[in-house]
């Protein structure tokens, strides 16, 4: 059974690949008990709702139109995980950075630090707790997927890669490792290689728009162009505002020679590197627009928007 709306990308995948109806894992594994919102005393010091830790009674939560809510001790990592479940990722950060910093070597509570960390791209202190967290328990396949993928961010490769084998040894469904070989074997330009292990990060965590990304990064490699789109759509459903995606499309569009949809959105990619602070791929982006336009002989009534 597929999941609804992923038929139309079930070419992405051999028959026996399409994604399944099952979610995807949750990285914190179903070791923890899911349970309601948990808020935070506000601190009248600050001026707004702050986090703290409590040694007897744990967390609360208070908001101006809700009542606080009590959480027994033991019960802050649940807390946390519900936060970044609903996207509160700075309020979960506020608990656990109490956490880790009065519990350095509880490495669960490390462990979920580098977790947020990583979640909201603070990849330094990502790569700092799950170092920690790995030197604490060797055997938490989730942290070494964590410390792998913060590795490639600062161009460790072989590092990277190593801890990636580890996490996928230790769980085979860790689709942050998948992910994490895949990336690094596209930089280093095999595609071949590239493409299992991504198609199984996008099995494991179908939702994923990183991952339907380099997809279509892989199938462009590999100039496979109507896979290519099929990817780069489904990543353009589930992240609109990545700039990648855009420039992929426009890439696809470009050798499809459909010269104003590429225009429009290289120019699209343009926009969300500069607000991003990329400005190495704004230029990329630009440059490429420009040789488009130059290609097809557009005028700008004939470039969409």
């Amino acid at each position: 059974m597929t999941r609804p709306g992923i038929d139309k990308y079930k070419d992405i995948y051999q028959p026996e690949d399409i994604p399944s109806s099952k979610p995807p894992p949750e990285p914190s594994r179903s070791k923890f008990l899911k349970v309601g919102l948990f808020l935070i005393l506000a601190g009248a010091l600050f001026g707004g709702p702050a986090y703290y830790y409590v040694s007897q009674q744990g967390f609360s939560w208070l908001e101006d139109s809700e009542d606080s809510i009590q959480v027994e001790k033991g019960k802050e990592i649940i807390a946390v995980q519900q936060l970044v479940k609903e996207g509160k990722l700075e309020r979960a950060l506020d608990v656990v950075q109490t956490l880790y910093t009065l519990h350095p070597d509880n490495v669960e509570y490390v462990s979920t630090g580098a977790w947020v960390h990583f979640k909201m791209a603070n990849y330094k202190q990502a790569l700092k707790l799950s170092e920690s967290a790995v030197n604490l328990d060797p055997g938490r396949a989730r942290d070494h997927a964590v410390l792998g993928a913060s590795r490639l961010f600062f161009k460790q490769y072989k590092p990277a890669l190593e801890t990636s084998l580890k996490a996928i040894q230790l769980d085979p469904d860790q689709s942050l490792a998948y992910l994490t070989l895949g990336e690094i074997y596209l930089k280093e330009n095999d595609s071949k290689r590239a493409l299992p292990a991504l198609k199984q990060a996008g099995l494991l965590d179908p939702d994923n728009a990183r991952v339907w990304t380099r997809l279509s990064s892989t199938f462009i490699k590999l100039e496979q162009w109507d896979k290519a789109q099929l990817s780069a759509e489904r990543a353009l459903e589930l992240a609109p505002e990545a700039p990648g995606v855009h420039f992929n499309l426009a890439m696809i569009y470009y050798k499809k020679q459909q010269g104003p949809q590429a225009v429009g959105h290289m120019q699209r990619a343009e926009d969300l590197y500069g607000q991003a602070g990329q400005l190495e791929w704004a230029g990329k982006a630009r440059q490429n627009k420009e040789l488009i336009i130059r290609h097809f002989k557009l005028r700008p009534e004939d470039i969409i928007p």
